[in-house]
């Protein structure tokens, strides 16, 4: 992404300096920072995203061309000021990033520094079980508050939104209250990576496991 940004203020460059003798393509650039996680509508792209016209015939693989292109997608990776948008920033190819949100779901972020994170397996596109443990030594429980949740994106540096590195979950409105009184009031919230073979099963949510 860094060597597109650097390809696109290139690009600007050379148009400013060659007149308008050159065919011209058009690249999306960010005028605000914009959060992992975040879906890129109508009023995001008017009011956070400048269309920059580039000569043509330069290499530029790999940036994003035109508003529906954008349209509908999500972030998988936090945007800066002045940064083009990419395939990479969201989270691929066309049809390879998440499916915008559904009626009565949410996006909702689960803090890194809530609970050992970062296990084999946390990227875009994985699925996870939420558990949150309460209580200490022998009175301390565990439940799993939300079961087989999407991952949206992963920010490992510092989410303005959240204030600390934080996990995007796809979850349904009721999991995202549980999910968010978990996050504030549990001693502990962990994100168990789930195998492909067990995505879609059913797992039990809110029965508490004693500690050992």
């Amino acid at each position: 992404m860094v060597a597109a940004a650097v390809l696109a203020t290139a690009a600007l460059v050379v148009a400013s300096t060659r007149g308008d003798d050159r065919a011209s393509a058009s690249v999306l650039v960010a005028t605000s920072p914009i959060a992992p996680g975040t879906l890129i509508d109508r009023e995001l792209l008017e009011e956070r995203i400048d269309v920059v016209d580039v000569p043509s015939d330069l290499p530029l693989a790999g940036l994003v061309v035109s508003a529906d292109a954008a349209l509908g997608r999500r972030t998988a990776a936090g945007i800066t000021v002045g940064e083009p948008l990419t395939l990479a920033s969201l989270g691929g190819g066309p049809g390879s990033g998440p499916r915008p949100l559904a009626p009565g779901e949410r996006a909702t972020p689960v803090p890194l520094a809530t609970h050992a994170a970062a296990g084999a397996g946390l990227a875009p596109g994985a699925r996870v079980d939420v558990v949150a443990s309460t209580g200490e030594g022998a009175a301390g429980r565990s439940r799993v508050v939300v079961a087989d949740a999407e991952v949206l994106a992963v920010e490992p540096g510092r989410d303005p939104a959240v204030g600390e590195p934080s996990v995007v979950l796809r979850v349904r409105a009721a999991e995202a209250l549980r999910l968010t009184a978990a996050t504030n009031f549990a001693r502990d919230v962990r994100l168990l990576v789930r195998p492909a073979l067990e995505i879609g099963s059913e797992l039990r949510v809110g029965a508490d496991a004693p500690a050992p």
